[in-house]
């Protein structure tokens, strides 16, 4: 066995202008013919991203195993595959709707209502959440009304800056803010603590390993093997002092459904307990997040090697 990449060795496939070309097609001409062009698209990234192919399929290998069925093989394993793939094509679609502001709080189910209520009470959190479904959709919650606030988004992504500056000309108003986190220091971390004081949701992602620290995880069961997941969001949640959620937004027979959940409460941990304490959060988040890549095994977007181990075969073959 050998150590795969980490997931930020890997380049943006695509650019903002082929975004804007992408939303071009989809104003001009409707989702029908949006969905023509995004076939060989979507195929062409299939066919010609190797490494973003061999993770889907690992996944959907665990994601199989864990749920006690045969993996697929052949025919099966390449067509599975690319609908996962199609399934982001179309996610891509939901985002647009939801940065053209077309998606609004009536469009969304809520399906956990008391959960929400208490988030809207909160007045101030962190949300866990994941590259699972389309967490821009649920900007809608918190864009109108007298529950509007602002959305924050930490995300590691270099493109983030130019990305941000896409967003703000399609849809100046949409209350999504990317806060974009090169190295993560002091300064950082009080900027995040005023939003949270301000009554400001802080979104973290905690499917991905830290760039600037990629060791520094937890080992936790994740459909059925340990998989690393980082120990920066679990430690950044609790030095925010507040309520944590979990928050997913997974669509389903065409609608758009977002669970949420109560993760924690804001607790003082001693120092000697903190390791204990966040090993114990990086579990039960990835409990949740594998208990919703079953509800929708089709919407969990990772397109990398996630448990960082690969076969020896498949080194072989990438090497070639």
């Amino acid at each position: 066995m050998k150590q795969a990449l980490h997931w930020s060795h890997f380049k943006e496939r695509g650019s903002i202008l082929g975004i804007e070309f992408l939303v071009a097609i989809y104003r001009l001409f409707g989702r029908h013919v949006f969905k023509v062009f995004l076939i060989p698209v979507m195929f062409y990234f299939y066919l010609t991203g190797k490494e973003a192919r061999l993770g889907s399929w690992q996944y959907l290998d665990n994601l199989h195993t864990d749920a006690g069925r045969a993996k697929k093989s052949g025919w099966g394993k390449f067509h599975e595959g690319f609908k996962l793939y199609f399934s982001f094509g179309m996610a891509i679609l939901d985002k647009f709707d939801a940065w053209l502001g077309k998606v609004a709080i009536d469009d969304i189910n809520i399906a956990t209502p008391m959960a929400y209520q208490e988030l809207l009470d909160a007045k101030g959190s962190v949300i866990f959440s994941s590259h699972l479904g389309n967490m821009e959709v649920c900007r809608a919650i918190f864009s109108s009304g007298e529950n509007k606030r602002p959305l924050n988004i930490i995300t590691y992504n270099e493109h983030t800056p130019s990305f941000n500056n896409f967003l703000k000309k399609v849809n100046a108003q949409a209350a999504v803010n990317f806060i974009h986190i090169a190295n993560f220091g002091p300064d950082d971390t009080i900027k995040l603590k005023q939003k949270i004081e301000d009554g400001e949701s802080v979104v973290i992602f905690a499917d991905r390993t830290s760039v600037n620290n990629p060791n520094s995880v937890h080992q936790v069961e994740f459909l059925g093997k340990k998989a690393p997941f980082a120990v920066g969001p679990f430690a950044l949640a609790s030095i925010m002092d507040c309520q944590v959620f979990l928050m997913f937004c997974i669509k389903e027979n065409g609608q758009y459904n977002a669970h949420i959940e109560k993760f924690s409460e804001p607790v003082k941990v001693k120092r000697k307990e903190r390791a204990a304490h966040f090993q114990a959060m990086a579990e039960k988040f990835a409990q949740r997040l594998g208990f919703y890549c079953h509800k929708a095994p089709y919407q969990w977007f990772n397109f990398f090697n996630f448990w960082q181990e690969i076969e020896d075969k498949d080194v072989t073959n990438r090497d070639k």
